[in-house]
C-alpha cells in the first residue's frame, strides 16, 4: 500500500504585512501547490489548520479557494480547523454563513474535520483522522478511536508539541512526544507552529510541522512552503519519507549589521545580499544594526529606496560626541572624566579608518568602568 500527499498548513489567508501585497503571494503559493500536486500524482492535500483568518476572509477569497480546489477534483483536500480559521458560527466552514453569503458550498473533494472528537476520512486502503482545534487545554490525543493496522493511518491536526513551545506563541491542543509515538498512526501532520520540525523515534518519522506556507510576520525568515509525504506500508511494516518544497515566492531575510562598521562597508554587506537573494524583488529585509556608531540611516534608506528593507533599530544607539562631552564637563577631573577627555582628544586628531577604533575603545572603558561584560569587535 501507497500513499501520497502534499501537506501545508498556517497559510492564514487574510492576515496582513504592511507594505506586502500578502494575499497575491498566497494565491501563488496555493497554486503552486495544487501544480505540484498534478505534476507529482499525489493522491491528496492535506491542511494541519489556520487555512486562514476568520474575520479576515471575504467571499471572492472563498470563491478563490473553492476554484483551485477544483484544480485536483475529484482528489481529497482534507482541511482539520485551527485556532485561526476557528471552527465556530458563521465561520467559512459553517454552512449557514455559506448559504447567507449565496455561496453554492466548498467542492465534493473538500472534507473538513467538524466532530469535537477523531473522526476519519476514508479511502481505499487509507483512513485520515482529525478534529478540529477548539480549546486550548483539551489534550490533541485524547479519546482515539480504536485504529485498523492493515490500513494507512494518518492523523492531521492543529496542536502545541508540549515543552518545544516557540517564545509567544499561545498553547492550543497540547500533547507530548509520548502521546504521537503510542498514539498508533503511522504518520501525523501538525500545524500550529511556523518552523519545520520532526518527531520520530527509532523507526523513523511519525509526525512533522510544515510551517507556515508563507510568512506571516516579519519574524519568519528562510524558504516557506510544505511537505510532500510518501507512506508505504507491507506487512505491518511502515516507511515514510518527506521531501520539503518551497512554495512562497515571498520571503524575508535578516541581515546583521555591527553599527561600528563604515558606511562603506555596511553598503557592500547590503548590496552583497540583496545580488545573493534569488528574487530580491520578492524578498523583504530586515536590516538589524546592532551596536553603537553613527551610521546614517536615512543615508541607506534613500540609497537602498528601491528594495523592501526595514530597519530594526532596537539594538542600535547612536553615537553621540555631544553625550560624551556632557558626561566630561558633569565630573571633569574624575577618571571618568579624565578617560572620556582623552580618548576625544585622540578622536579629534585621529584619520578616519582610526576614529572607529577610538570611539569602540571609548564606550569598551566605559563600561569596563560600568562593570559590563565586554563583547569584541573585529576588524579586516
Amino acid at each position: 500500500m501507497k500513499f501520497n500527499f502534499l501537506q501545508i498548513s498556517d497559510l492564514h489567508l487574510g492576515l496582513k504585512i504592511k507594505g506586502i501585497d500578502r494575499l497575491n503571494y498566497c494565491k501563488q503559493a496555493l497554486l503552486k501547490a495544487f501544480k505540484i500536486i498534478k505534476e507529482k500524482q499525489l493522491d491528496a492535500m492535506i491542511v494541519a489548520g489556520d487555512f486562514f483568518e476568520n474575520d479576515k476572509i471575504y467571499r471572492e477569497d472563498i470563491e478563490f479557494l473553492n476554484e483551485v480546489f477544483e484544480l485536483i477534483y475529484p482528489k481529497p483536500v482534507i482541511i482539520s480547523p485551527g485556532n485561526h480559521d476557528f471552527l465556530a458560527p458563521n465561520c467559512p466552514y459553517d454552512e449557514k454563513l455559506l448559504n447567507i453569503l449565496r455561496f453554492k458550498g466548498w467542492q465534493e473533494n473538500v472534507k473538513i474535520f467538524k466532530k469535537p472528537t477523531f473522526s476519519y476520512f476514508s479511502f481505499k486502503n487509507v483512513n485520515i483522522y482529525g478534529k478540529p482545534c477548539l480549546s486550548r487545554q483539551m489534550r490533541a490525543f485524547d479519546k482515539i478511536e480504536d485504529i485498523n493496522p492493515s490500513k494507512i493511518n494518518i492523523a492531521v491536526i492543529h496542536a502545541s508539541r508540549i515543552n518545544f513551545n516557540p517564545e509567544g506563541k499561545e498553547i492550543w491542543h497540547p500533547f507530548e512526544d509520548s502521546d504521537i509515538l503510542k498514539s498508533g498512526f503511522d504518520y501525523i501532520a501538525l500545524g500550529h507552529y511556523h518552523n519545520y520540525s520532526e518527531i520520530y523515534d527509532d523507526s523513523g518519522i511519525k509526525a512533522a510541522y510544515s510551517g507556515s506556507m508563507v510568512p506571516t510576520s516579519i519574524y519568519e525568515y528562510g524558504k516557506r512552503g510544505g511537505l510532500i509525504v510518501e507512506i508505504v506500508k507491507d506487512s505491518g511494516k511502515t516507511k515514510i519519507e518527506t521531501e520539503f518544497v518551497g512554495l512562497s515566492d515571498f520571503s524575508i531575510k535578516k541581515i546583521e549589521i555591527s553599527a561600528s562598521q563604515n558606511i562603506e562597508k555596511v553598503k557592500n554587506i547590503i548590496s552583497t545580499e540583496i545580488t545573493e537573494s534569488d528574487a530580491p524583488q520578492d524578498t523583504l529585509f530586515i536590516l538589524k544594526i546592532k551596536g553603537m556608531g553613527d551610521l546614517n540611516i536615512s543615508y541607506l534608506k534613500e540609497l537602498f529606496s528601491e528594495h523592501k528593507i526595514l530597519f530594526d533599530i532596537s539594538e542600535f544607539t547612536k553615537f553621540d560626541i555631544e553625550r560624551f562631552e556632557r558626561l566630561k564637563e558633569i565630573s571633569p577631573e574624575t577618571t571618568i572624566g579624565l578617560f572620556i577627555n582623552e580618548m576625544l582628544k585622540m578622536r579629534e586628531l585621529a584619520k578616519d579608518e582610526e576614529k572607529q577604533i577610538i570611539e569602540d575603545a571609548l564606550i569598551y572603558g566605559l563600561d569596563a568602568f560600568a562593570g559590563k561584560t565586554l563583547i569584541p569587535k573585529f576588524y579586516d
